[in-house]
């Protein structure tokens, strides 16, 4: 049975959600409510990839520790919102530290703010659009500084395992 009161059926991102909360990736914030205008934290989006990995860490010291020992992120900031050129590159150094694809590269520079995008995350940023993980917002962007919501997250990492895990 659905649990989550706060998403109806019919709500976009419904079925990304359910997929994400079946397959033991997000929970909800409460046992009825899903929280999908939400933010995810840098330590969240550890966890997540920690239990994609196969690891089941007992809390999110461990999964900070997995995330820095394995490369993944430099453990700062971990209760801050992740922000979507974060996301992506955390993304792409789990999928180089797992051994998923990692070519493919999309111009950046037809989105009209791409000089926003950090030089860190420029080729993470360029891997996530060709592989159709994260591409422009509705608005043409690519907003890298902003946040993805829960809702949004839960259909980035539905299309990660899509196109990039079971690829």
């Amino acid at each position: 049975a659905w649990p989550f009161v706060d998403v109806a059926e019919d709500f976009w991102a419904s079925d990304a959600i359910a997929w994400a909360y079946e397959n033991g990736y997000m929970n909800g914030n409460s046992a009825s409510t899903f929280n999908p205008g939400g933010s995810v934290t840098r330590q969240q989006l550890w966890m997540i990839l920690a239990r994609l990995s196969g690891e089941r860490p007992a809390s999110m010291a461990e999964a900070k520790a997995w995330a820095v020992e394995n490369g993944i992120s430099d453990g700062s900031n971990p209760g801050n919102a992740v922000s979507r050129q974060q996301m992506v590159t955390i993304l792409y150094r789990y999928a180089h530290l797992m051994g998923y694809k990692t070519s493919g590269s999309a111009a950046l520079d037809i989105f009209p703010d791409s000089a926003k995008v950090a030089p860190y995350a420029q080729d993470a940023m360029a891997w996530s659009i060709a592989n159709g993980i994260v591409g422009g917002t509705t608005q043409g962007t690519l907003n890298p500084g902003g946040t993805a919501n829960r809702a949004q997250f839960a259909t980035i990492l539905q299309r990660f395992c899509k196109n990039i895990v079971e690829d």
